[in-house]
């Protein structure tokens, strides 16, 4: 169950990173924020870069994982969880092409 929660979640990562970068659903918020804060902003490229974004939703989802799931010794495994989320997240957004 430990490790099919942390493939699970990490499928979630990705499908959440991709809502925020690429899906039409959430067009509008990338345009406001482009509107806003201009196409070379930092907050702009973080709404368009599925690499960046998915560092800052992994964060919560490993730590759900560790507080959820691990014994309190190991609260360490959240932070090469949350890595690891957010790089196969990245990988994945390579193979879809974006």
């Amino acid at each position: 169950m430990l490790w099919g929660a942390l493939a699970l979640l990490t499928l979630a990562v990705a499908r959440v990173t991709r809502l925020i970068t690429a899906d039409q659903i959430l067009l509008p918020v990338r345009r406001w924020v482009v509107n806003k804060y201009g196409e070379d902003s930092w907050i702009t490229l973080l709404v368009h870069c599925s690499w960046c974004v998915s560092v800052w939703v992994a964060f919560p989802a490993a730590l759900f994982w560790a507080v959820a799931l691990l014994p309190w010794q190991q609260w360490w495994l959240a932070i090469p969880a949350w890595l690891t989320m957010a790089y196969v997240t990245g990988l994945l957004s390579q193979l879809e092409g974006r």
